[in-house]
């Protein structure tokens, strides 16, 4: 059953970003968090935080074939494409004068990171993800160029949230299986000769 497909895929993208953010990176790899920006405050101690914000079915997959094992065929998967809202954060850590300050720079830099690791990064297979993964086909991840008004419109349902740079990405196909399967029988290949007599006329 891969009812948690949806939850595997983000938990991979958490997990992708954590292990590539190493000394060189304005990235704390304990500072990413799967979240919406209202739950974000100044209080908050996240870099980067991934909302999926739109999910819909995957038309590139088609109708695919229905997966047998034995005698058993389950119904086709349902394929899923995932558009997520990624948004930079520099909120100061507690200490001194920073305490609920941003700092835009840092920002733009920890953005910038996160973008280059999804480019770099953009078709992970299954047998490579940093995280339960239990799919055979490879997750492909890709920048969307939003228009500036849906990006807007997207913004403005998190009410009283300042505005903060931020990227959408989609990734797909995110597979979930289907838990309907039935028996049925195979057809046997009979290989049958025909005997061909020619007719002669008197």
């Amino acid at each position: 059953m891969t009812y948690s497909a949806i939850a595997d895929v983000s938990n991979v993208l958490i997990e992708l970003i954590a292990a590539t953010a190493d000394e060189r990176s304005p990235i704390d790899s304990s500072r990413v968090e799967l979240a919406s920006p209202a739950d974000i405050d100044s209080r908050s101690s996240v870099d980067i935080a991934l909302y999926p914000y739109h999910i819909e079915t995957d038309a590139a997959m088609g109708s695919g074939s229905h997966p047998t094992s034995g005698t058993r065929r389950q119904d086709r998967p349902l394929a899923l494409s995932i558009r997520y809202l990624v948004t930079a954060y520099a909120v100061g850590d507690g200490s001194g004068d920073d305490e609920g300050t941003t700092n835009p720079f840092k920002r733009q830099q920890r953005l910038g990171a996160v973008l280059q690791l999804f480019h770099d990064n953009s078709r992970i297979e299954p047998a490579d993800a940093p995280g339960p993964l239990l799919q055979e086909q490879p997750l492909s991840i890709s920048i969307v160029d939003e228009s500036v008004d849906v990006r807007l419109s997207l913004w403005s349902q998190f009410a009283d949230v300042t505005h903060h740079p931020s990227a959408t990405i989609e990734v797909s196909p995110v597979i979930i299986q289907s838990l309907n399967e039935a028996e049925f029988t195979r057809v046997e290949e009979h290989e049958t000769s025909v005997d061909r007599r020619s007719n002669t006329s008197n």
